[in-house]
């Protein structure tokens, strides 16, 4: 009985420790994005643009970048394709629309509509793709220091299933 106990009570100490390392879903692809092991991610600052969300003549949803006075941050995951499956491509892209000159910004849920956060979902699943404004999550632009910014979004948005949940970049502007 003794060494029953002892061999349960070691492997509950085994077992609860590596919990926390299996948890590790997520990568880090650079110092602060956030990416899921099976794709690839990346950040990129578009100046001089303004970010709209459209719909077509089907009802169709899709982003639109325009020339405009404000910066889009706009970050990209593209899922690795899985060999042998056809139109098995994936990706999502968020965008956050801010102003040129830099500022603070702290938004939560239906004000994430004063930065204009979209996003936009891309695969062979038929009903679920499109772009969709964001209006559940929280917004944190912070200035770290001369045109110097850090970013944390984390958001959800029940019209489509998603991957990214949280994106956190620091950026020059």
């Amino acid at each position: 009985m003794k060494l029953l106990y002892t061999t349960l009570v070691c492997f509950f100490a085994i077992a609860c420790n590596t919990s926390k390392n299996l948890n590790t879903k997520t990568l880090f692809v650079d110092e602060t994005i956030l990416c899921p092991e099976d794709g690839i991610c990346s950040f990129n600052i578009l100046k001089n643009k303004t970010y709209n969300i459209k719909i077509d003549e089907f009802g169709n949803s899709y982003s639109e970048l325009l020339d405009g006075e404000k910066t889009v941050l706009k970050f990209e995951y593209k899922r690795n394709e899985i060999e042998g499956f056809q139109d098995s491509n994936y990706r999502e892209v968020i965008y956050i629309e801010i102003d040129s000159k830099g500022l603070e910004l702290n938004l939560t849920d239906v004000d994430l509509k004063k930065a204009n956060v979209g996003f936009e979902r891309y695969c062979f699943c038929r009903g679920q793709t499109g772009a969709y404004a964001i209006s559940q999550g929280n917004l944190l632009l912070t200035n770290i220091k001369e045109n110097e910014y850090s970013i944390t979004l984390n958001f959800a948005t029940d019209k489509v299933p998603h991957v990214i949940k949280i994106i956190k970049e620091n950026f020059t502007l």
